[in-house]
């Protein structure tokens, strides 16, 4: 795996890391670093953002390092080779030097202010909190497909959280470093968090359509979104099943992760 190009310190501890998964974000990449930083300067926290280079083979990475020299916030790994979202948040998980941890995408469909309040609600014994999209944007089907997906995942994991695979999160750094977070795929982060014991709350965000760049994960237009797409179900409904199989084995482990709870 790549190794981060910016290991020293930059200026005091941040209070959150800002993890962004970039593949062949080039256009997308500057202002979502603009924006993120602007959010939380204004709101005068202390921040971090962590641009994972996952295999781009566009400018992205040239791009990235230019915002590296001149902003202080950002640091970056470089994946080398496209490995996945799923792999380049782990990656920068585990960098991560902020008290809290939050997933944002660089395609910026997601607001950098809803990001600051979302962070501002993890208090009063809340270990995650997780983004509730409008599907603003979204075509029918692509609605369709995700919201019976998470009434899936509500039923069967007995949980209230409308949108689990909602692509915005934040939690505390040991909801984060819980140890494989990432085992059964990002649709499946907050039902596995929720098993092992960590509570949770749900604000809603805005859903904006994507203005560069073209979706890493769904055509509009082919059936069920395109062949890639069609595998993502497959996969995820595999690792569903595989879940459940494990759900008394991860409440186990809530013990030895939260000693105390």
């Amino acid at each position: 795996m790549g190794d981060p190009e910016n290991e020293e310190m930059r200026g005091p501890k941040p209070h959150v890391s800002v993890i962004v998964p970039c593949y062949n974000e080039q256009d997308n990449i500057e202002n979502c670093v603009n924006q993120l930083d602007d959010a939380f300067v204004s709101n005068e926290v202390l921040h971090e953002i962590i641009l994972v280079n996952d295999g781009s083979t566009d400018e992205t990475l040239k791009r990235a390092r230019s915002l590296y020299d001149s902003h202080s916030s950002v640091r970056i790994i470089d994946l080398r080779r496209n490995c996945g979202k799923a792999v380049a948040l782990r990656e920068g998980v585990l960098r991560a030097r902020g008290d809290l941890v939050a997933f944002f995408d660089a395609d910026l469909q997601y607001a950098p202010k809803d990001l600051v309040t979302m962070v501002s609600r993890l208090n009063n014994g809340i270990d995650f909190v997780n983004g509730s999209r409008d599907y603003n944007g979204y075509g029918a089907s692509r609605t369709t497909l995700s919201r019976l997906y998470n009434s899936l995942v509500r039923f069967l994991f007995r949980t209230n959280l409308r949108d689990s695979n909602c692509g915005i999160k934040v939690m505390k750094k040991e909801a984060a470093g819980a140890g494989g977070i990432f085992d059964y795929g990002l649709p499946l982060i907050v039902p596995l968090l929720k098993v092992r014991g960590f509570e949770s709350a749900e604000f809603p965000v805005t859903l904006h359509e994507r203005k560069n760049g073209v979706s890493k994960y769904y055509q509009s237009g082919r059936f069920l979104g395109g062949s890639k797409n069609v595998r993502d179900i497959t996969f995820h409904s595999i690792m569903l099943l595989n879940l459940i199989a494990h759900i008394p084995i991860e409440s186990m482990r809530q013990g030895m992760i939260r000693p105390n709870a």
